[in-house]
């Protein structure tokens, strides 16, 4: 597809969150969806930090002051948000991880020493929430996906988007762009505590999602198993040189390999492996190529070894074998989105084509991009994307606003991929990303 029409898309989906717009005492934020304008969010995972995003990525493609002004507007509701709040989620995506990571973005963006302070604020309380637990410090929270599972109570979370390995990527990122003078010793603390959790399994080492979970769901993908925390691992040596976080990298990536299934040419990694359904795969970021392969790109960047970085390649394989995106199935659902589904996949094409210039990357990348031109919604002036957030309520539909879910998300992807095709590509990578832009 030619960039120009990327662009006109991206400035349609623009037109329509802005429609969703609205102001506060403080600044602005964004109503959820169509079916629910209401409904107003501040999370990154589907509120106005996430949208603060897209509007910085359109003012860096576009030299608007107009789209630099709305998030700054955003952020500054969002500061009085964190203000008022007495807890969050220890959910990255959805506390005070996520608003760390976008308020101190809006700081460099805007110059405004008050959004630094805010991330720095939003670091501390963080930190405040975490528990001195074995060898180092953990989060002891409310068990996620209640409303899902019907399970309740609180368990230490040990995740990548839910719980310590994710935070641990946030305070890394805090760590290296000044945020928080404290944030690296909170990730050895982090580190040391999840190497306490760490459970022998098949090739290696796993991580679960939290602890003692009360339903089947040993998940060995990114979001919530263990290439996740192996990936925080691999970052944490990054940052320490500390050989005990590498060897459990290594260890979980050697776990997530034994799991792993051939499909075509490459390999998959099935979504749960305790569930009866060890043949259902899913391919977005949350249990994915999108997210697993990054596990194995970022080992082999560090180690140098080939075959470590060639699992990046069998996760490609097995995807394309699979005909995404315009073959959907149960782990390509009625979704769009960054974290599920079609966006998400597209970024990360984008993302290894420019670290490896492989064209099989940017060829699915186009192939997404038309897919998701071909779902959307919308008229001549806006475009948007109906869609069902979770596989298991495939009847709940919503036309979203967020980055993580809805369109902002997509606009991100499609920017992404227009710029790179220009050659100077625009991206914000998140905390959990190996890639730089």
């Amino acid at each position: 597809m030619p960039q120009t029409d990327l662009a006109e898309v991206v400035q349609r989906v623009e037109k329509w969150i802005h429609s969703h717009r609205k102001e506060t005492e403080h600044g602005i934020v964004w109503g959820l969806a169509n079916e629910a304008p209401d409904t107003c969010l501040h999370t990154l995972y589907a509120g106005s930090a996430g949208i603060a995003l897209f509007y910085l990525e359109l003012f860096r493609l576009t030299g608007d002051q107009g789209y630099l002004d709305e998030a700054v507007a955003a952020g500054r509701d969002l500061v009085a948000y964190v203000h008022s709040k007495e807890s969050l989620t220890c959910s990255c995506l959805g506390g005070w991880g996520g608003y760390l990571f976008v308020l101190n973005e809006l700081k460099e963006a805007s110059g405004d020493a008050a959004f630094g302070d805010a991330a720095r604020y939003c670091a501390q309380r963080l930190r405040d929430d975490a528990t001195e637990v074995g060898s180092g410090i953990g989060w002891i929270a409310p068990m996620p996906y209640a409303k899902l599972t019907g399970h309740q109570g609180t368990r230490e979370i040990y995740d990548v988007a839910e719980g310590a390995a994710g935070i641990g990527l946030y305070y890394l990122y805090a760590h290296e762009k000044g945020v928080h003078p404290e944030a690296l010793a909170w990730v050895t603390q982090i580190a040391d505590r999840l190497l306490d959790v760490a459970e022998p399994a098949e090739g290696g080492l796993r991580w679960q999602l939290m602890d003692d979970i009360p339903w089947p769901f040993d998940a060995p993908n990114f979001a919530h198993g263990t290439a996740g925390v192996a990936y925080f691992f691999a970052r944490a040596y990054e940052a320490t040189q500390d050989k005990r976080y590498l060897d459990a990298a290594l260890a979980g990536a050697g776990h997530v390999k034994a799991m792993a299934v051939p499909v075509g040419e490459g390999q998959l990694v099935p979504h749960i492996l305790n569930d009866g359904q060890a043949d259902r795969f899913y391919l977005g970021f949350c249990h994915g190529p999108a997210g697993t392969s990054r596990l194995f790109y970022l080992l082999g960047r560090i180690t140098g070894d080939e075959s470590i970085a060639q699992w990046s390649d069998e996760l490609l394989e097995g995807l394309l074998h699979l005909g995404a995106p315009e073959t959907r199935g149960e782990g390509l659902w009625n979704n769009i989105s960054q974290c599920c589904c079609d966006a998400g996949i597209g970024d990360y094409a984008v993302s290894m084509y420019n670290a490896t210039r492989d064209n099989r990357y940017l060829a699915l990348a186009r192939r997404v991009a038309d897919e998701l031109v071909r779902r959307s919604d919308g008229d001549a002036e806006t475009c948007y994307w109906p869609q069902a957030e979770h596989r298991s309520q495939p009847g709940f539909i919503q036309a979203q606003t967020g980055y993580m879910q809805g369109a902002a998300g997509v606009a991100s992807f499609l920017i992404h991929l227009a710029t790179t095709e220009s050659g100077h590509p625009i991206k914000i990578q998140f905390p959990e990303s190996p890639f730089v832009q």
